[in-house]
């Protein structure tokens, strides 16, 4: 038994160092692949969308045109391009009304917030193939996830619960929280191309208790990329000859997912690329505010802020945030597999 044990901690120290090389985990049943296979990242942004803090001062949350992720994407090696913006689908439907695109590679996604209101815990769920009434009808349900998950249900929308521990710190037993996920959702973004590979793990890990409780929980795969240069980097695959039949391949279970996670460096500096993109927007007049008041309230709020940034002030809150999101994602690990201690002493949180 303690053979078995040390197996799977050195198996679970490898995978957190990136020993395995790029993932490719099987996401669904055990289905053979015929040779006829689509890629799609299937969680990307672009510069619609915004940003859920300092909203006075107009930040973006990604500043990637999306003619420009379209390209990329496809460049990458990807043959359908899905666009997630948070709570918007202005980014994808003006890809599709874009002349220079073929519209059949575009899936029109929507990374819709919301939260359990018993706790006020947020979750992100990515929807897939909806229209502009589905979305006026998404943001209403907002408040509560399961009346999200209970509308994508009724419409037959793919729906995937995006990074499910990023927001969850305690606010209720981890039984309870995972009992509550595995009742609302049969999807979940199982690797997250924006977040470590403890994150990643994490979510593996309640897969795998779903399935011991006899529940199949099927992964899927985006890149979560907020700046141009990761998108492409993790991707979902089905067999499919259309986006409509790649989403239901998705949907039944019968796809993979590959490609790799982030890193703490590597947030850091995603986090300044956006950083920089805001400030050279708005200091050559591309900036977000509409009126001259509003501009001037931006400029004069972001330079007083250029001394923190450049005492490096976004880093430390990356790094924090980083350590906090390991230390949960711990926690996670150890409640859910029981394979954690064996490993967290000797376990790199900067990494």
């Amino acid at each position: 038994m303690g053979s078995e044990a040390g197996a799977a901690g050195n198996s679970l120290k490898q995978s957190l160092r990136g020993g395995l090389g790029p993932a490719e985990r099987r996401a669904g049943r055990a289905t053979p692949f015929p040779s006829r296979s689509l890629k799609a990242d299937m969680h990307a942004h672009t510069c619609y969308s915004g940003w859920r803090h300092l909203r006075f001062i107009h930040p973006r949350d990604c500043y990637t045109e999306p003619l420009a992720l379209y390209k990329t994407s496809l460049e990458r090696g990807m043959d359908l391009v899905a666009i997630t913006d948070h709570d918007t689908i202005e980014g994808a439907l003006r890809l599709l009304d874009n002349g220079k695109v073929d519209a059949s590679k575009v899936i029109v996604g929507e990374e819709v917030e919301c939260c359990f209101p018993e706790t006020g815990q947020w979750v992100h769920v990515n929807v897939y193939g909806l229209g502009e009434n589905d979305h006026r009808l998404l943001q209403g349900a907002s408040r509560d996830v399961r009346e999200v998950a209970a509308y994508c249900r009724e419409r037959g929308l793919l729906h995937v619960l995006n990074h499910p521990f990023q927001s969850y710190h305690g606010q209720k037993p981890l039984q309870a929280y995972v009992e509550d996920l595995l009742e609302l959702f049969t999807h979940a973004e199982g690797l997250n191309g924006g977040v470590d590979d403890l994150q990643n793990l994490a979510v593996q890990a309640l897969c795998a208790k779903a399935a011991s409780w006899g529940k199949h929980i099927v992964q899927v795969g985006g890149s979560d990329a907020h700046v141009l240069r990761r998108a492409g980097r993790a991707w979902t695959e089905a067999s499919a000859s259309s986006a409509p039949e790649f989403l239901e391949a998705v949907r039944r279970g019968h796809c993979k997912v590959g490609g790799t996670g982030n890193t703490t460096p590597g947030l850091m500096r995603d986090v300044a690329e956006v950083i920089w993109n805001y400030y050279a927007r708005l200091y050559t007049g591309r900036g977000e505010a509409t009126g001259r008041f509003a501009y001037f309230v931006d400029a004069a709020f972001a330079t007083l802020s250029l001394c923190a940034i450049a005492a490096g002030l976004p880093a430390w809150i990356v790094l924090i945030s980083q350590l906090r999101q390991k230390a949960s994602s711990l926690r996670v690990l150890g409640g859910l597999s029981g394979l954690v201690p064996s490993i967290a002493k000797d376990y790199n949180p900067l990494s």
